[in-house]
């Protein structure tokens, strides 16, 4: 009976213990993924095999599988079978001629292995959901970072033109009028050209010609172009901030449009970067996609015994936080059942699946038709006793007493007749 024995080097066919042909791999480790999944021609095998006219043995599944799709007759050997084939590995690998002794064939799999790990560190940062991962977090960090940049431009332009700050709430609109100067340099045709609305611009055009006794001082050449320069990289930072978003959202609706119909696109992506991956996120279940994201409040509670939170990351979602307070929770565990599906949709199943968002939106009818008022909730039965409720330990504290006479005993007792 012929055994065909895959390797990590190649595929060895034996005939009663004699290697009667084998086929090294040219890249073994990109050829031996490639069989493993059920991708690999395995014409060079048919050929051969046509030939004995026997039904054959194999080691592996997926090799089994290639096979019955190209008519040959083949079985799975017997566990033991393959456990021994296993155990004495560099055995095989010399007698099929892929290694000339114990020690060269040591030396192919060590190399194998290294080219296999990194050839799967390689499809694992191709992967497009960790690029979106990425660039969530980059929009995160953008963020930060143009608030910070902002209070300070307000600070230090505010200095010489303070009445500026309270009356332009947008910091693009705020680091555009910085560009433009001091603020005797400002008009209406720049207030125009900034983006205000016509109306702004004339109540800023009516403030400018204030100016004059505005309570700022005077700004020196050189700190105005410090200044401007810090407005300068604000507005870039907006600029590269709409290009992350814009960006998210095409790959978010390219790889994952169900999550990015039910969640929305930010949300979604802030979802795939707390689970980590996708497929990290379409195992996981309902309960633990609704508080992704409070992972310390949900701690806290199962310790102290509190109200475990309602929610975490799905809080951004539109629907959740313009809700009223008492149906936050029912809503989150709606949408986040739903996006429990819509993980398991994109990652195994292929287009959009407009059912799941109708079922939500029914869902939020129900609820929002349901429990228009609040409940009266029973008062919380309180889970650890207060600091001054515990027993405290014996020894450093002493005990608890009942009044505060039995400490001067205490005291009497340890330490003898007290002075004066």
């Amino acid at each position: 009976m012929h055994s065909v024995i895959l390797t990590e080097l190649g595929v060895a066919i034996f005939d009663d213990n004699k290697c009667v042909k084998s086929i090294p791999f040219r890249d073994p480790a990109r050829e031996y993924v490639e069989l493993k999944k059920e991708k690999a021609d395995v014409g060079y095998l048919e050929e051969f095999l046509s030939k004995i006219g026997t039904s054959v043995f194999v080691n592996d599944s997926s090799l089994l599988r290639l096979l019955k799709k190209r008519s040959i007759e083949a079985e799975i050997m017997e566990e033991k079978k393959i456990e021994t084939i296993q155990s004495s590995k560099l055995r095989v690998l010399v007698d099929s001629g892929f290694a000339t002794n114990e020690n060269d064939a040591r030396a192919k799999l060590r190399e194998f292995a290294m080219q296999l790990s990194s050839s799967k560190v390689t499809e694992v940062s191709e992967s497009p959901d960790l690029h979106i991962i990425q660039a969530i977090n980059t929009l995160d960090e953008t963020d930060k970072i143009i608030n910070l940049l902002s209070s300070r431009l307000r600070e230090w332009y505010g200095l010489h033109f303070p009445e500026l700050d309270n009356l332009i709430d947008a910091i693009s609109g705020y680091s555009k009028l910085v560009l433009a100067g001091r603020r005797d340099d400002l008009n209406q045709k720049i207030y125009l050209d900034s983006g205000f609305p016509e109306e702004k611009a004339e109540m800023l055009s009516l403030l400018q010609k204030k100016s004059k006794k505005s309570r700022g001082g005077q700004i020196s050449n050189e700190n105005l172009a410090i200044v401007q320069g810090l407005a300068n990289q604000i507005l870039t930072l907006f600029e590269l901030r709409n290009t992350l978003e814009k960006h998210i959202e095409s790959q978010m609706e390219a790889i994952a449009p169900n999550i990015s119909g039910i969640l929305g696109s930010s949300v979604g992506a802030r979802m795939l970067a707390r689970a980590g991956s996708l497929k990290r996120l379409s195992s996981m279940p309902a309960s633990t996609i609704q508080v992704l994201g409070a992972e310390k409040a949900l701690f806290r509670s199962l310790k102290t015994g509190a109200q475990p939170p309602k929610h975490g990351i799905l809080f951004q979602h539109s629907l959740v936080h313009a809700a009223p307070r008492w149906q936050r929770g029912k809503i989150a565990r709606a949408i986040a059942a739903k996006a429990a599906i819509a993980a398991r949709v994109d990652v195994y199943g292929e287009g959009r699946n407009k059912t799941l968002f109708e079922k939500l939106n029914v869902r939020i009818t129900e609820i929002g038709e349901k429990y228009k008022e609040p409940r009266e909730r029973p008062p919380l039965v309180q889970a650890r006793r207060t600091y001054e409720q515990r027993e405290r330990r014996s020894g450093g504290f002493g005990k608890q007493r009942e009044n505060k006479n039995d400490w001067k005993k205490i005291k009497r007792r340890k330490f003898g007749k007290r002075r004066g």
